[in-house]
């Protein structure tokens, strides 16, 4: 349900005339691509499009772009104006203010190292470089969920679990990415604990069966003594980590995220019995990190 907060201020964003837009979302991941179009205007946002593709990140850079410009003509396709603002959420290494990949060593995008996407995506779709904003992952999921929630006037942490740890903070309308994955835990770092690689090894190390991923232990009722012990380790680490990292910044609620938060039913009570800070589960909604971009962007504009 939209809360009476998040009615007023995308009320109050999108009342003046030079606050409506024609938007392009772009969500870029290591696998896939979602391009959707937004319009935003009297008062409410309306998705006219989405398209979700596959992306081979591993690919050269021609292959790449192509796997991107599928997605996003596919989106465009039937869209009668131009567009006139573009917002991309895309993993770090990054340099959001320019646009330019920063991606080393990373299993992904190695191709487009260095490449000026801003230009690139100006040049493509007819779009002042003024007009295209970059988000760190973490940072755009946040967004998207303190729309959905309506926690604008609150300190909000977001946590996204998947193939790595992401952190971000909100606060006073301003979004900021904590980079806690990489931050020293245990024996290493939390990523290695807090993702879908440290739970896998884990559960190697209890287990005489080898699994691809974690969708595949959830799934797999044979194996509910190896699924039990990846998903208390995994409280048992969010549990430490949240004291360790997340006590300090005394937020008021943390929101969990990522393709592991597909499973909270299998850890997140034990979690939560743990800590003292309110839990709460992702929308899921992809199309919220859309409207959370751009709600942040037409924000910080009025009151810059």
């Amino acid at each position: 349900m939209i809360r009476i907060a998040q009615l007023i201020l995308i009320h109050f964003l999108l009342q003046s005339n030079d606050m409506n837009s024609l938007a392009l979302c772009l969500d870029i991941g290591g696998t896939h691509i979602t391009a959707a179009v937004v319009s935003a205007k009297e008062g409410s946002f309306s998705m006219l499009s989405q398209v979700r593709s596959g992306v081979d990140s591993m690919a050269d850079k021609r292959v790449i772009l192509e796997h991107w410009e599928n997605g996003i003509d596919k989106a465009l396709l039937e869209l009668e104006e131009p567009i006139t603002e573009i917002y991309v959420s895309i993993p770090g290494p990054f340099d959001y203010e320019k646009g330019i990949s920063l991606m080393d060593g990373m299993h992904k995008y190695q191709s487009i190292l260095y490449m000026d996407v801003k230009d690139y995506l100006s040049q493509k779709y007819a779009v002042p470089t003024a007009h295209i904003f970059f988000f760190n992952d973490a940072q755009a999921f946040l967004l998207g969920e303190v729309y959905h929630y309506g926690l604008y006037d609150k300190k909000v942490i977001g946590l996204t679990l998947g193939t790595g740890l992401g952190s971000a903070i909100f606060e006073n309308g301003k979004v900021k990415d904590l980079n806690y994955g990489s931050a020293k835990f245990r024996q290493g770092i939390a990523e290695d604990y807090i993702s879908t690689r440290g739970i896998l090894k884990h559960v190697k190390t209890h287990s005489h069966h080898t699994f691809q991923n974690v969708k595949e232990l959830v799934f797999a009722d044979q194996w509910k003594e190896e699924k039990d012990e990846a998903f208390d380790f995994l409280a048992e680490a969010l549990i430490e980590f949240i004291q360790l990292y997340i006590y300090p910044l005394n937020p008021s609620s943390i929101i969990i995220g990522g393709s592991i938060a597909n499973a909270h039913d299998l850890f997140l009570k034990r979690v939560q019995s743990a800590v003292v800070i309110p839990l709460k589960i992702a929308s899921m909604d992809e199309m919220n990190i859309c409207y959370g971009m751009i709600a942040n962007i037409k924000f910080n504009s009025i009151n810059n």
